[in-house]
């Protein structure tokens, strides 16, 4: 095989998958990890739309509801630590 044909003969990277034309670093297995391009595209079809799966009204009101409480709680916590910051500032400034 001569010089400069490419890995193999395939092209310029190793593999024979359909983006076989990108480095490895750049194609969807190692950006988003294995069987990214089933579950990004559902093929192999770069252009392939994505669709959500479809959410009940019900459902998606009881994880609305969960994320809500979720972020009351973190905001409750958050501001008992401003709360202990102010505190230990007032300390120090005495």
């Amino acid at each position: 095989m001569p010089w400069g044909y490419g890995y193999r003969g395939r092209g310029n990277w190793p593999g024979a998958g359909p983006y076989s034309n990108l480095p490895p670093w750049q194609r969807p297995g190692w950006l988003y990890g294995r069987g990214a391009c089933w579950r990004l595209y559902g093929t192999y079809a770069p252009n392939a739309p994505i669709t959500p799966p479809a959410i009940k009204p019900e459902d998606e009101t009881a994880l609305l509801a969960e994320q809500k409480a979720l972020v009351e709680e973190q905001l409750k916590t958050m501001q008992e630590t401003l709360n202990k910051i102010q505190e230990r500032l007032k300390e120090l400034n005495k």
